[in-house]
């Protein structure tokens, strides 16, 4: 009866602190059936609204991935795996397809159905290694096996049963293990017919592969199979029996199809197998993610990194991390949301103490995954809320902390009582160092104090002196070196403190001497190191490696791969490497070797945010943080060892000219980037393989030019997304790695990038644009040449003008005003003085005619005809004659040449004074300007009797002075009696550009 009830219980099962599980925010947008990684390192998902490529930052449809010409699969997927060849093989409501990753080729295959089944989905796809052969399951329990080389369909499809298959597992004989969606197990040989069918309990199982006797394993237990009954009995149990039988679950397998992880009533179950009859070691651990909805089954996936990945078929949500890495987080008794933890220590009875603003907190001695319970404080009888900033267990086993918003004090550890140390003024504590002489040292937010043992007081170090150094600065950290010298970080820079003789030295960005000069002066945390070396952490320059007597060393920032430059806590371990807490991670610094790692929310921190003060190294090599997510245990053994894959880069898509970036296919030919003159940018969407915190992944690059080779600078990114701007014509080599959150690199991929001259750079646009560069030099001279001639014509006839017109007339004008000097009888005098005013007159209205003809605003026919009016009008009053002006389709805006407008006038002006002098009969004068064809026309018509004017006539104003105006403009001018009576003027001058302005 005892080894029966042993055999029931079989080893006791662990139970283990939970495994951290973060929600990755793409694919929990979605409902995941079922994922696979290729051979490129993408994720493949299955989901309810077809398949899926995943990177890490976006999931791309397959409908963007195909080759042209192919349709993707709509609706449910419900399976995806990947041969040894690469192919995918997917499975869904619309059947089965094969899918070449790399080329986007997509092939249907064709599965044989029964007449009452014409359309049936695929629900299960299980890839035999053993025979290279794909067990499909199919419609209402149809099965069948495809050579993956030639994946034909048999003739007649075995048909071994009338419900759902879900799952397949190896079975001897090259057979298979099927189980169907209601639980019921069958097993098929080779061909897949049916072989038996197994009774099983109201369970849903699974088989386990080699074993002999046959053994399953339900979510809750295992079970054997009795060789001699066929019947099942339970051997082994580590969850207790839930009411109405276990739903069907989906576990993890290892190499050999064994089960191994599985999600099951909020808890994390692992089975570790041995040998052959031993029974399996259980571990339990809590899974907290969906502890609202205790029923719903979860499927486990693990990819090429060791990632393991968790989903609901029915529901969106997609977590992963779930492996137990270095980082555990230790849980609180009864606190449903970790607290933020402010300090960290050993106590002397082997007890961890937790510091938070939710309280202290402690752990059993020996139980490094037991839950942290509360202790109760007390100050003078009295519950007191303290909050123990930094702890120091002194030599003695007495328990000093420093109070954030107090003074220091001690703790006694078995009561919970505090007690205030006495001090001259008011402080506030930051933080506790006890040198190995046993003096021990507080640093305040007003200096360096020193605990006088025999007072039960801190005393201000060199209180005595006014302006020592420290005094007034916040001292936040201390640290004591091999030779007993005090490291303090502050506000104000480093300092170090030889407490023998007490000499203080300083470094920091006031210092004038190169070797103690430093970026900063906002150190939060120092750390000593050997051969008078320290490293600081400051608030915004990274990590600084000094040197007492060279100064700074290094300097490591983000650029260099942390994930934060605020650095909150230092650690050095044994071996000389480095723990440094960040206010976006936690990192595991060799300094020999350059190797730096990251650790973020996928590793086990809940918020990557870590605090000052709170971390602490256990004599084991044990480390301990604190931050804004609670409290996290760290194994630092072995952190750096084992043999992780390499992560791959992925070039996920390319982009050019500021369009949305083009999905690539895997392996598609890289050619050439080419940028030309009309993008603004180009380049590509990169990606790595390892899926852990792809917020956290670097890319580097560096671009060489291949005519002279000279590297250039490495460029560094946290984005995903590379663009190239502003680069020079020429031919490139684009040297692209990656790095992961680890620290691991990736191989470096060089592509080519061709950068094109614009057009105007060409040596054929160069002489292009030096033959249009001569042509308009000689088109400039040119016109320049015309405008002088014009110039110069236009200064000639004003100099025409005004002597044979103004000049005469006031000639005239001279000789009268000379004639009136001469005694002569008072009506000679006025005959004189009246010809002496009509000349003046004469010459006025000339000097106007010619200001008027060079007015640039008058170069329009509207002031044509407004000036002929003006001359008509004062003409016409002194005859009595009724005189008319007409202008024909003609607008008043139209413009003209300033020649043009000033022969037309005169022209008309002449004809009109002969008129007027020599056809005294004439009652009527009409003026005419039209257009006919490609000729203006100025008809000038009176109806008087009258005999053609001299050709002298007027100072040279006569017919042969017009006849001359109309050569000047191209034209002819008649003058002669008119058929309808009386006399005729006409001029016909050509209407063309060169006469219009």
């Amino acid at each position: 009866m005892l080894l029966w009830l042993l055999l029931r219980a079989g080893v006791a099962t662990a139970q283990t602190p939970p495994i951290p599980w973060l929600p990755d925010s793409v694919l929990s947008a979605v409902v995941v059936r079922a994922m696979v990684a290729d051979h490129s390192g993408y994720l493949w998902i299955a989901t309810t609204d077809g398949i899926q490529r995943y990177d890490g930052y976006q999931t791309v449809p397959l409908a963007k991935l195909l080759a042209p010409g192919a349709a993707a699969p709509a609706g449910y997927m419900h399976a995806v795996v990947c041969d040894s060849a690469g192919r995918l093989w997917l499975g869904g409501k619309t059947g089965l397809y094969r899918l070449v990753p790399t080329t986007g080729q997509l092939t249907r295959i064709v599965l044989p159905n029964l007449p009452e089944d014409p359309a049936p989905g695929v629900q299960a796809l299980w890839l035999d290694r053993r025979t290279r052969r794909l067990w499909v399951g199919y419609g209402t329990g149809l099965v069948l096996t495809l050579d993956l080389t030639h994946p034909v369909a048999p003739a007649r499809a075995p048909r071994p049963l009338r419900e759902e298959p879900i799952s397949f597992a190896p079975a001897p004989n090259l057979g298979v293990w099927l189980t169907t969606y209601n639980g019921q197990v069958h097993q098929l040989d080779a061909q897949g017919q049916l072989i038996r069918q197994v009774q099983l309990p109201s369970e849903y199982l699974i088989p386990i592969p080699g074993t002999q006797p046959q053994q399953f394993v339900s979510s809750h237990a295992r079970y054997e199979t009795d060789p001699r009954t066929g019947q099942l009995h339970e051997r082994q149990r580590w969850l207790p029996a839930p009411e109405g039988g276990t739903q069907s679950f989906k576990p993890l397998l290892d190499t050999q199809g064994r089960p191994v992880q599985w999600l099951v009533a909020q808890q994390q179950i692992a089975l570790q197998w041995g040998a052959a009859g031993q029974v399996p070691k259980v571990t339990r651990s809590p899974v907290t993610f969906y502890a609202n909805e205790p029923s719903t089954r979860y499927t486990l996936f693990r990819d090429p990194h060791q990632l393991y990945w968790t989903f609901s078929p029915e529901e969106r949500g997609c977590y992963k991390g779930g492996n137990a890495g270095p980082i555990r987080p230790l849980p609180i008794v009864r606190q449903v949301r970790p607290p933020s933890v402010r300090g960290i220590t050993r106590l002397p009875d082997g007890r961890l103490l937790v510091s938070s603003y939710s309280g202290v907190f402690t752990q059993a001695a020996g139980q490094p995954a037991g839950l942290l319970h509360p202790m109760s404080l007390t100050r003078e009888g009295r519950p007191w809320p303290a909050l123990l900033y930094s702890m120091l267990v002194t030599q003695k086993g007495q328990l000093f902390f420093a109070d954030e918003s107090d003074t220091f004090g001690e703790l006694d550890t078995h009561t919970g009582v505090l007690t205030y140390h006495a001090s001259a003024i008011k402080l506030q504590g930051r933080t506790l160092c006890q040198t190995r002489t046993g003096t021990i040292w507080g640093g305040t937010t007003s200096g360096l104090y020193v605990f006088e043992e025999k007072q039960r007081a801190w005393v201000r170090y060199r209180n005595q002196e006014r302006r020592w150094p420290l005094h007034g600065l916040e001292v936040r950290r201390i640290s004591e070196d091999a030779l007993g010298t005090l490291w303090l970080a502050t506000n104000g820079g480093l300092f170090a403190l030889s407490p023998t003789t007490g000499t203080l030295q300083h470094y920091g960005t006031t210092e004038a001497t190169p070797n103690r000069r430093l970026p900063t002066d906002d150190v939060l945390c120092v750390s000593a190191a050997p051969q008078g070396h320290v490293w600081l952490g400051t608030r915004a320059h990274g990590l600084l490696h000094v040197s007492a007597t060279r100064g700074l060393l290094s300097n490591l920032g983000p650029e260099q791969g942390l994930p934060s430059a605020t650095i909150a806590t230092l650690l050095p371990d044994a071996a000389g490497a480095l723990w440094v807490g960040t206010y976006a991670g936690l990192v595991y610094y060799r300094p020999s070797t350059g190797q730096l790692k990251v650790y973020g929310s996928a590793d086990g921190l809940a918020n990557p945010e870590l605090n000052q003060q709170a971390a602490y190294r256990a004599a084991d090599g044990t480390c301990f943080f604190g931050g804004v997510g609670g409290v996290f245990r760290v194994d630092a053994t072995g952190v750096a060892g084992g043999v992780e894959q390499e992560p791959q880069l992925l070039l996920t898509a390319q982009a050019a000219g500021g369009q949305p970036a083009q999905p690539r296919l895997a392996h598609a030919p890289v050619g050439p980037l080419v940028l030309t003159n009309t993008m603004t940018e180009a380049g590509y969407n990169l990606a790595l393989d390892d899926f852990r915190a792809p917020a956290l992944n670097r890319f580097f690059y560096q671009l060489l030019p291949t005519d002279d080779g000279v590297d250039t600078t490495v460029m560094q990114q946290t984005s995903h997304h590379l663009r190239l701007r502003g680069l020079a014509p020429g031919s490139y080599t684009l040297a692209v790695w990656g790095q992961t959150p680890a620290g691991r690199r990736t191989a470096k991929r060089r592509l080519r990038v061709e950068v094109a001259r614009p057009w105007w750079q060409h040596p054929l646009a160069l002489l292009s644009a030096a033959g249009l560069l001569v042509g308009v030099g000689v088109g400039l001279q040119k016109l320049h040449g015309r405008r002088v001639l014009r110039e110069a014509r236009l200064r000639t006839r004003i100099a025409a003008d005004l002597h044979d017109e103004v000049g005469a007339l006031l000639t005239r004008v001279n000789l009268r005003a000379e004639l009136l000097q001469e005694p002569s009888s008072a009506d000679e005098l006025r005959a004189d003085a009246y010809d002496l005013l009509l000349d003046s007159r004469a010459a006025l209205t000339m000097m106007r005619d010619v200001v008027w003809s060079i007015d640039a605003s008058a170069d329009t026919l509207g002031a044509l005809r407004d000036r002929l009016h003006d001359h008509l009008d004062a003409t016409a009053k002194t005859r009595d004659l009724q005189a008319t002006l007409t202008i024909h389709d003609l607008p008043d805006a139209l413009p003209l040449s300033p020649s043009l407008r000033q022969q037309l006038y005169l022209v008309a002006k002449e004809a009109i004074t002969n008129v007027v002098r020599h056809a005294p009969t004439a009652t009527c004068l009409t003026l005419i300007l039209q257009r006919q064809g490609a000729t203006l026309t100025l008809t000038i018509h009176n109806d008087g009797e009258v005999a053609p004017p001299s050709a002298t006539h007027g100072s040279g104003m006569g017919l042969r002075n017009m006849q001359r105006r109309a050569e000047l403009l191209g034209g002819q001018l008649t003058a002669g009696p008119a058929p309808e009576g009386g006399w005729r003027v006409s001029l016909r001058v050509p209407y063309r550009d060169s006469l219009l302005a």
